[in-house]
């Protein structure tokens, strides 16, 4: 409990009329005193006892479901029991794996939906105390725009939260809500959105003649055609010779690797090395799902943490979502030998490889060359090496304190020595993806189409 302005005023009242009390002569005011004194323990024991029956219920609302990443709306909604406006206070509490979205707009609606308005400099933070006012029988809804950070399951935790007494004399506390599960899942591209511009999902058919076994369409006979093409029930019915086309489908094994070890907890954006690995990975595997290729999962540290075999439709892309979800930083340092073997036990043929690690030490990549060397050339791997355009920004700003030169030099150092170790798999005839953290999903998505079609795998 908590005294609020309107109990501070009585507890001065009585202060003043003690000390007059004491000092005047009068004895109207020797005991004045007693009137407030009585009139505020009454009015609290009064607001403690309609304080407990009121009942407070608040749970998260949430939009749709949480994609790592990807901003959601969500809301603190509130009911209660009685049949007046309350006032309220509370404490935006989130869990580790959720972050208020900067600039996101904070605005409280009671129509049952968060209002669409406009965003609000001046927004409550995470933990800060927020005042609303709730109204009867109506449920009130507190928007709050949220950014997973974090894969997984998660739960929100209590609130603290204080309730305005019946005579405004005092603020009772106590917790609301709480224990509400919630789970965030890898990012996946929008439903209707193609993965690359211009191209239909599983639009693989190459034209040969007389190669396949996929027919493609029938059209009219052109001299040089064998005689196996000619397709001699359409040509009765047309009454001129047609031909039979067939096309050449691509199917692919996909494996894609996610480095877990204590490197992925360096930050790439808003998110960890981790979570963009896991974007990466679910975005490429819902395309290569649409194109009828087979997509694998593995992923290792200083061990194999976890593995999926290639597989093709939606039985693969259910599997692999459902590994990205429980995927958590490993402490170990990350051996890429021991995920090279087990890349020559899943895979039998030769297949596509997409390796999403960091090349900024220079002795955990001296065995990154190692196991790319036990790969190829029966298998076609693919390098994913993001780095953060922040170290960039910092190498080549400019100096306005005494610090800045110093934090530029190692900037540089740092971005000179990724940009040799690129260089050195290059060399080795490795494609090697060496861009921003931003820029990393597409340019994964653009070299497995370029590859694709130049049937390079």
């Amino acid at each position: 409990m908590h005294f609020a302005l309107r109990g501070y005023l009585f507890i001065t009242l009585i202060a003043l009329l003690g000390i007059a009390g004491t000092w005047s002569d009068e004895p109207v005011f020797a005991g004045a005193w007693l009137l407030p004194a009585f009139l505020l323990l009454a009015g609290l024991a009064i607001e403690a006892w309609y304080a407990r029956g009121t009942r407070i219920d608040m749970r998260m609302w949430l939009e749709s479901r949480l994609r790592l990443g990807r901003p959601a709306h969500a809301a603190f909604s509130f009911l209660h029991n009685r049949g007046r406006d309350i006032e309220l206070q509370y404490a935006r509490v989130l869990p580790a794996a959720l972050a208020r979205m900067p600039g996101g707009s904070d605005e409280v609606s009671s129509d049952g939906a968060p209002s669409d308005g406009a965003p609000s400099d001046g927004a409550p933070s995470d933990g800060e105390v927020t005042r609303v006012t709730i109204p009867p029988a109506e449920e009130l809804r507190d928007r709050c725009d949220l950014v997973p950070l974090r894969l997984g399951a998660g739960r929100f935790s209590a609130v603290p939260a204080r309730l305005l007494g019946r005579f405004s004399l005092a603020w009772w506390s106590r917790p609301l809500g709480g224990d509400a599960p919630f789970s965030v899942a890898p990012d996946s591209l929008p439903r209707g959105v193609r993965a690359v511009p211009g191209e239909t999902a599983g639009e693989t058919p190459r034209r040969l003649p007389g190669a396949g076994v996929e027919l493609l369409q029938l059209r009219e006979y052109t001299s040089g055609d064998a005689l196996s093409r000619i397709d001699w029930k359409a040509t009765a019915r047309r009454g001129t010779l047609i031909s039979r086309e067939y096309s050449e489908a691509q199917h692919l094994e996909i494996l894609i690797l996610i480095d877990a070890g204590r490197a992925s907890r360096v930050r790439a954006g808003a998110l960890d090395r981790l979570g963009l690995y896991a974007n990466v990975a679910a975005r490429l595997a819902q395309y290569a799902v649409s194109a009828e290729d087979r997509v694998g999962l593995l992923v290792y540290a200083d061990r194999v943490l976890a593995a999926c075999l290639p597989d093709r439709g939606v039985r693969a892309a259910t599997r692999l979502h459902r590994t990205l979800e429980s995927l958590v930083t490993d402490r170990g340092e990350s051996d890429p030998l021991v995920a090279a073997m087990q890349v020559r036990r899943m895979l039998r043929h030769r297949g596509l490889i997409v390796w999403l690690t960091d090349l900024a030490e220079p002795a955990r990549n001296d065995r990154l060359m190692h196991a790319l060397k036990a790969l190829v050339p029966r298998h076609q791997p693919i390098v994913g090496a993001p780095h953060a355009a922040e170290i960039s920004q910092l190498a080549q700003a400019e100096a306005r304190d005494w610090r800045d030169p110093a934090v530029a030099l190692a900037a540089r150092e740092h971005r000179d020595r990724a940009q040799l170790q690129v260089a050195t798999l290059r060399r080795e005839g490795v494609v090697v993806l060496d861009e921003a953290d931003d820029k990393l999903d597409r340019a994964v998505l653009d070299a497995y189409l370029q590859l694709r079609q130049r049937k390079r795998v």
